[in-house]
């Protein structure tokens, strides 16, 4: 029910998250795309946290509270952290949230098999916005774990694929962008930002957005 995911989203405070889990290092956000992308869709903003407006939305959907939702989770420590900062912020919403933790490859096999309520998990990012989106939102690709499966969304995913024109791409992803924090098949919480140190001996490093190292050329 979206307005469950809804009231999910609007119990969580994602500045305050990313304060207490990453020392406010990262920006949030509301969609895949980066700010620093030219992709990125200015509109699309996470919402302010409404704790109200969250238990009316639960109301609205007509479930008993407290809605016991299970997150399935890394047993890493910072994602650990996060789950926990979720669990509590939730709570004040009327949500009761159960962290079955797990080793990453285990919670990636449950992901596949779609045996999870939610799932928290980072994408080390791509280049290119197809590739922060298409796998992950067109209906019966392989890392949709929502089975999230929507006509209009699937067209624009794929015209933009096809699209070579810079304007005809940024707003096809800009409705991506929007359709997606409509229906939110998934909740994006923050942009994680890549930091790397090298010594002064190092030459030929060049710094490639999807935070991967690549090796040729260095000395």
């Amino acid at each position: 029910n979206v307005l469950v995911r809804k009231a999910f989203e609007l119990a969580i405070d994602r500045q305050a998250l990313v304060q207490v889990v990453y020392n406010g290092m990262y920006p949030v956000t509301a969609q895949a795309v980066p700010a620093a992308s030219p992709f990125y869709a200015k509109d699309v903003v996470a919402p302010a946290r409404d704790v109200a407006k969250a238990k009316a939305l639960l109301a609205q959907a007509k479930v008993k509270t407290p809605l016991v939702v299970h997150l399935l989770l890394a047993n890493s420590p910072d994602i650990q952290q996060l789950g926990v900062v979720l669990q509590s912020m939730a709570a004040e919403a009327g949500f009761d949230v159960k962290l079955d933790t797990t080793e990453f490859a285990t919670s990636l096999a449950a992901a596949d098999r779609g045996d999870f309520e939610a799932y928290l998990i980072g994408w080390s990012g791509r280049s290119d916005p197809d590739g922060n989106l298409y796998s992950f939102l067109h209906s019966g690709a392989p890392l949709n774990y929502p089975h999230y499966a929507n006509k209009d969304v699937d067209g624009w995913l794929d015209d933009a694929r096809a699209a070579t024109d810079l304007a005809a791409r940024q707003a096809l992803y800009t409705k991506i962008a929007t359709q997606s924090e409509a229906d939110l098949p998934i909740m994006y919480l923050y942009a994680p930002t890549n930091i790397v140190g090298m010594t002064a001996k190092l030459s030929g490093f060049e710094p490639v957005p999807d935070g991967m190292i690549r090796l040729t050329g260095l000395k």
